[in-house]
């Protein structure tokens, strides 16, 4: 068939030629076998300064803290590389099984303000932000001298969850009891409420509803309430799964009503100097297919930044740890130096030689980042398509792989005006979606997986992001079609199947009615803060009013800067 056919009759493509296309819309179909030279901007970035960088952890015959000669311990750097040391278990536990550690640990500021590392269970299959099959404890974003915990668990379909409790630790190099256990048949419903009135507070709204909000309403009831008071019978309802927390930066506790808590087993416990926090699997997770098979010391896998750690005294699933001789447990990149080349907003895709999502090589695609509308280096992989609006009907398709994600990690393909996309915008959550785009994002949704959304932003203030089907970096090969019908449904209709399953969204008379005028087909990254995933397309057709040789060939391009503080520049 060649490369880059048209599906159309040679006698339009001649007319196309002669007569720019004005009126028709046509189908490009391009297989990717070789550069389609499509457009760049900000989708390649290095930096022109990396560190040098040293992993340098595991046992040594140390005696931070007091327990005798003999610690895990040493320096331990934030990075997409992966590495740990760990010690095989010789079976692998899901979270049907109980698993528990204990020991002393202490820790040592370096002087920088983003940095930190996980202890606990994990399998070294996929490795990742955050680990697959993982129970862990993660200590991190020190600042002021202290660092504070956050306690996070994944399946071994990527879903998870997570726990922020108010427990932090000094970087000063003093020692601390911890122990982390997981028990998988508590449940939930062997609890009860530490006050009957507390359910009856949350008044419909079950989500994200503010301390403050129900300790109005508990005054109500009880005028001598406080808020102190509260915050502790809230923390107890926590403990027994009964509600979930959520915070931002310490600020402020959300809580949310859990409602079906017959369903909700498998409880994680962490206690630290004696202070124990618990939460709870969310259903169904406990039967997600989960392989640990180590515990250990892993890095975070994201930006950069470095901390000194000693752990000693260890207890692993009722067994003493001998460590006055090296136990010589298994090392991966934990005493390596090397160049660190990641960062955020260090997008990387666009045409690619690889064949994720194809049969054969050659794709677009890779590592799309979400950055802060503050942050200039956002950008796209595109083609000039001439000028679609939602008066027409518009339809792509293609093959897609999945193949990493990151908490919070966001990529769209679909139809742009280039110009909204790189204008300047103001305020933290303005930027995504971008005004006047029509297509598909990949996003995250942590406790179920990422799903695939239908997105039509004509401006942004009146867009959707519909969630269709729940995805995971699985890196399986699906097929996909988006199509916009502008003459069903109320204003017009978006069509999505993903490996079979179909969903749909209409678009509103409002949307209609602003219109868009879209004049690029392609990638770009999300303006809005957060992670990254990686993601490749193969096998594309899509619509368009201009043939390949109406539009100028790109070559592509690398954009260097200087390597950011912490390997984030913009928050």
């Amino acid at each position: 068939m060649g490369k880059n056919i048209l599906r159309t009759t040679l006698l339009t493509a001649v007319l196309c030629l002669t007569l720019s296309c004005s009126q028709a819309i046509l189908t490009i179909d391009e297989n990717f076998d070789t550069n389609p030279g499509w457009e760049g901007v900000n989708n390649r970035v290095e930096c022109e300064d990396c560190p040098e960088i040293t992993q340098d952890f595991g046992w040594t015959p140390g005696n931070h803290n007091g327990d005798g000669a003999g610690e895990i311990s040493g320096t331990i750097w934030r990075s997409t590389t992966p590495a740990y040391y760990a010690l095989p278990l010789g079976e692998e536990l899901s979270f049907k099984d109980s698993h528990s550690a204990s020991g002393k640990i202490s820790v040592i500021s370096t002087g920088s303000e983003s940095y930190g590392f996980y202890f606990g269970f994990f399998g070294e299959e996929r490795q990742g932000w955050r680990v697959w099959s993982s129970n862990g404890v993660r200590i991190a974003a020190m600042k002021n001298g202290k660092a504070r915990f956050h306690l996070d668990y994944k399946t071994g379909a990527a879903n998870g969850a997570i726990l922020n409790p108010d427990l932090e630790i000094p970087g000063d190099g003093s020692v601390h009891t911890w122990e982390l256990k997981y028990e998988p048949e508590i449940s939930v419903a062997d609890y009860e409420w530490p006050d009957d009135q507390i359910p009856g507070l949350f008044r419909g709204d079950y989500t994200n509803t503010h301390h403050d909000t129900l300790l109005a309403r508990f005054k109500e009831i009880e005028p001598s309430m406080t808020t102190e008071k509260l915050r502790d019978l809230m923390f107890i309802c926590r403990d027994r799964g009964l509600v979930d927390n959520w915070y931002r930066k310490g600020q402020y506790h959300l809580w949310n009503l859990e409602e079906n808590i017959e369903e909700i087993k498998g409880k994680i416990t962490f206690i630290f100097d004696g202070e124990a926090v618990s939460y709870f699997l969310i259903p169904g997770h406990q039967d997600m297919p989960t392989a640990i098979d180590r515990f250990g010391i892993w890095n975070m896998q994201i930006y950069t930044g470095s901390m000194e750690f000693h752990l000693s005294d260890l207890i692993i699933n009722d067994q003493k740890v001998d460590l006055s001789e090296d136990p010589h447990w298994e090392g991966m990149n934990n005493r390596e130096t090397f160049l660190e080349r990641d960062f955020h907003s260090r997008h990387n895709y666009g045409y690619t030689q690889t064949n994720w999502a194809g049969e054969t090589f050659g794709e677009i695609g890779g590592r799309f980042w979400g950055t802060e509308v503050s942050d200039p280096l956002h950008g796209y992989y595109a083609t000039d398509i001439g000028k679609l609006t939602l008066d027409d009907p518009i339809k792509f398709s293609g093959v897609l792989s999945f193949v990493e994600g990151a908490v919070d990690g966001r990529m769209l393909l679909g139809y742009f005006n280039r110009q909204e996309k790189m204008a300047a915008i103001e305020g933290e959550y303005k930027g995504n979606p971008p005004h006047q785009f029509l297509g598909l994002e990949v996003m995250d949704k942590t406790k179920h997986g990422y799903n695939l959304a239908a997105v039509c932003s004509p401006r942004q203030d009146i867009s959707f992001e519909h969630r269709g089907p729940v995805m995971i970096p699985d890196r399986v090969q699906k097929p996909f079609t988006f199509e916009y019908d502008p003459n069903a449904g109320i204003a017009g209709r978006i069509t999505v199947t993903l490996a079979g399953d179909t969903f749909a969204k209409d678009l509103s008379k409002e949307q209609r009615n602003v219109g868009s005028e879209f004049d690029h087909f392609g990638l770009h990254n999300p303006r809005k803060g957060g992670k990254y995933v990686d993601v490749y397309i193969d096998d594309m057709k899509y619509s368009s009013r201009k043939i390949k040789e109406q539009v100028e060939q790109k070559k592509q391009g690398t954009v260097f800067v200087p390597y950011p503080p912490n390997g984030r520049l913009h928050k």
